[in-house]
């Protein structure tokens, strides 16, 4: 398979855009960005996994306090922030969902052999994390699922998914999604109950990602992709101790799915973040924080 990057915005490369706290590692032949923090117990490990349209810098207020905790790594998921864009492959899409559960398991075997495992995973990261942790719960020493994106996912519409599958659609698709900025502008102000908080920094650190060179043929990989979790029909297995959190105001995630999560699965704790939406790490981290260091206290 190959990508069709003719149209682009983006005039940089991955690692022209890097920051200070930037590091790349390649796994399973992906270019993939990431920061990483040592922490004070090196028996466990904490991974961070993004939502939709996010990156590391979601999580540069966790970064460095969870260190209490282990090791602690955040990376960018194929397609978002700046893991390379892989231009071609064969076999399994590394844009479709299962790609995203096999990455996470060689981030975690390459900064975590043998080590205790905490996931921490927001919105559409959180079914991830609940996907990987639920077949590895021998593994895991804590699961973290912040405004679960798990029972919102719609089934994808079988004629969309013939029509995005024809090669007219993939020439003409990455123009399609070239205006993404404005749609991600909107869900990033929804995603936020005090609006104040969406500083340039926040908007910066949002943006970035659109600089690099043909990301508008990788985003509209990602949306084509008819594979899906169904992690949802399966909560009730999961028996690894649970912090299912979220703010009472998200526009994103309906609080009613994050206290259905909670409810199915059996050592779920569920905590309300007040005067937040979406994003508890980011708009109230100091909140958020004091909620996972109460319930891993407790463990």
């Amino acid at each position: 398979m190959k990508l069709h990057t003719n149209s682009t915005k983006g005039t940089l490369t991955e690692q022209e855009l890097a920051g200070k706290h930037s590091k790349f590692v390649e796994l399973n032949g992906i270019q993939v960005h990431y920061e990483f923090s040592k922490g004070k117990n090196n028996k466990t490990l904490v991974v961070l996994l993004h939502g939709f349209g996010a990156n590391t810098f979601s999580f540069r207020h966790l970064l460095p306090e969870l260190t209490k905790l282990g090791d602690v790594v955040s990376y960018d998921r194929p397609c978002f922030g700046l893991t390379v864009r892989p231009k071609q492959w064969s076999g399994i899409n590394p844009y479709g969902y299962q790609a995203q559960i096999l990455l996470l398991d060689e981030v975690i075997k390459h900064f975590g052999a043998n080590k205790k495992i905490i996931l921490l995973g927001h919105s559409a990261g959180a079914a991830i994390a609940a996907d990987w942790a639920l077949k590895n719960q021998d593994r895991m020493s804590a699961l973290i699922l912040e405004a679960p994106a798990i029972l919102t996912l719609a089934p994808v519409n079988k004629f969309l998914q013939k029509l995005n599958k024809s090669k007219a659609m993939n020439r003409i698709g990455p123009r399609l999604v070239g205006n993404f900025k404005k749609a991600g502008m909107k869900i990033l102000y929804r995603s936020w109950y005090d609006k104040s908080g969406i500083t340039q920094e926040v908007l910066d650190g949002y943006l970035l990602p659109l600089e690099v060179k043909g990301w508008e043929a990788a985003f509209w990989e990602f949306v084509r992709h008819p594979d899906r979790s169904n992690i949802q029909d399966h909560l009730a297995k999961l028996n690894v101790p649970t912090l299912v959190i979220y703010g009472v105001h998200d526009q994103i995630i309906p609080p009613k799915d994050s206290i259905a999560v909670a409810k199915l699965i059996k050592k779920a704790k569920l905590v309300k973040v007040s005067d937040c939406g979406h994003l508890p790490h980011e708009e109230t981290p100091k909140q958020f924080l004091a909620a996972v260091e109460d319930f891993i206290s407790q463990l």
